[in-house]
């Protein structure tokens, strides 16, 4: 991966820690790394893929490149997707990008619903949480970036990292960024004509709404994963016929499992041992147990955000703990943390997504949202304009009827989709994986940090 060109890397340390977070986001110099390679050379089109877009220093940036005559296109989440912390200012972004008319505002609504994951409600997510960028210049080659962070108003203060890299049209590089790109715009609607089809919903019925775009109704085969230059994960990628999420893992495992000498893995939550989707491969956490297993002399260390004991769901995590202890992997957590890497001697692996087994969950999936606070034929009719909207496909979404043993019955939508989260990985080599190596080092020692404590 990667070959053809040099990515430069950007590791930020959070000045303190702050809930607030800054006007900027969760790291104020991620954000100024990122919209300079944005802003850099001739642009002639911009892409952004932003799981999140409520920052006003960043639309004001976005309009400025515009000024100078690119045409910039972003694809983010609905408000509905946004908390309280941060609705406000998104309410006001969106609405001036109306207002102005000078970027192509796209939502990508896409929901998915594995189990019920407490940090949801139990209910269903927004897929997309990938931050990444594609620009193309003038003279026709391109400049690809992604970052860790959301760079959203809102957000606690986090250290955060991002990559970039200029690369000539043509290369392996270009083709994945510009390939992923042109799918998932595609797929998105234009932020006007949402807006128009679900004029008047709230509450159960908008969510009835957004559950209804099936995000896996047609999938693109990416071609092989290995020597693609950057991987992406999505509900509608393949690589070769095989799960996008699992080909994701896969390039993670490889990686951890060729370490010789270093192997450091920081992210904000870090427990993919099991996973839930019936995948029969390795997990990202049993490659750096069997490495470590396999030769002692190799340092091999976990850095996360929060222990199981901070997490809603303590299940996974904490078995994921023990099994590191017992391989004798130190852990470490410090609230900074929301970096999204792993460093494997003279290699790096970058991404948007944690190391989860949700991140790294691919595949069909029957999926089923309640709605408590509409009748079944207003819930019907919600879903029959989001199928107007997004041309789904006859036969995978429809609203029925539960029989609950107890109670009045409720309304139900049931659709088909493939389950997975929007995210990429690049790879980088040399001087990029020894910054990273740095900025682990930095943050294993840093006063925030603590050892994991397991339980006995």
């Amino acid at each position: 991966m990667g070959e053809g060109c040099t990515f430069k890397v950007f590791t930020r340390m959070a000045g303190g820690y702050s809930p607030r977070g800054t006007s900027l986001g969760s790291n104020p110099g991620i954000f100024e790394d990122f919209v300079s390679e944005l802003e850099a050379g001739e642009p002639e089109e911009v892409h952004l893929a932003l799981y999140l877009f409520n920052n006003p220093h960043l639309y004001r940036r976005l309009l400025g490149i515009a000024s100078r005559g690119a045409k910039v296109t972003v694809t983010t989440i609905p408000l509905r997707g946004y908390d309280k912390r941060k609705i406000g200012l998104a309410r006001q972004v969106y609405a001036q990008v109306l207002s102005d008319g000078v970027l192509d505002l796209r939502v990508f609504p896409h929901m998915y619903f594995w189990y019920g994951a407490e940090y949801a409600g139990g209910g269903a997510s927004y897929s997309l949480h990938i931050k990444a960028g594609l620009v193309r210049q003038r003279d026709g080659s391109y400049r690809v970036v992604l970052a860790s962070g959301n760079m959203a108003p809102g957000d606690p203060t986090h250290t955060e990292t991002a990559a970039s890299a200029s690369v000539p049209a043509g290369s392996p590089v270009a083709r994945a960024f510009c390939a992923f790109f042109a799918e998932l715009e595609a797929r998105s609607k234009p932020y006007p004509e949402y807006l128009e089809a679900a004029k008047g919903l709230t509450g159960g019925l908008a969510q009835a709404f957004d559950f209804s775009f099936v995000g896996g109704a047609r999938v693109a085969d990416f071609g092989p994963a290995r020597g693609a230059g950057a991987l992406f994960t999505a509900p509608f990628i393949t690589y070769e016929g095989r799960g996008s999420s699992h080909c994701a893992r896969e390039l993670l495992v490889e990686a951890a499992l060729s370490a010789r000498g270093r192997l450091f893995l920081c992210a904000q939550h870090a427990h993919d041992i099991m996973p839930f989707d019936g995948y029969g491969g390795k997990t990202l956490l049993r490659a750096v147990i069997d490495a470590k297993r396999g030769s002692s002399a190799i340092d091999a260390r976990v850095l996360k955000q929060v222990s199981s004991s901070g997490l809603a769901d303590k299940r996974r995590a904490a078995f994921a703990e023990a099994h590191l202890y017992y391989a004798g992997v130190p852990q470490r957590v410090n609230k900074l943390v929301h970096d999204k890497f792993l460093v494997s001697d003279g290699l790096a692996v970058v991404g948007t997504g944690n190391f989860t087994a949700t991140q790294f969950g691919w595949g069909a999936r029957r999926m089923k949202c309640v709605v408590r606070d509409a009748p079944l034929v207003e819930v019907e009719r919600a879903v029959s304009r989001a199928a107007d909207l997004f041309g789904t496909p006859a036969g995978l979404v429809k609203a029925t009827l539960t029989r609950p043993s107890k109670g009045q019955p409720k309304v139900q939508i049931i659709k088909e989709d493939m389950f997975s989260e929007v995210n990429c990985l690049v790879a980088l080599t040399g001087a990029a994986a020894d910054s990273l190596a740095r900025h682990f080092e930095s943050l294993w020692g840093h006063p925030c940090s603590s050892p994991v404590k397991i339980p006995f």
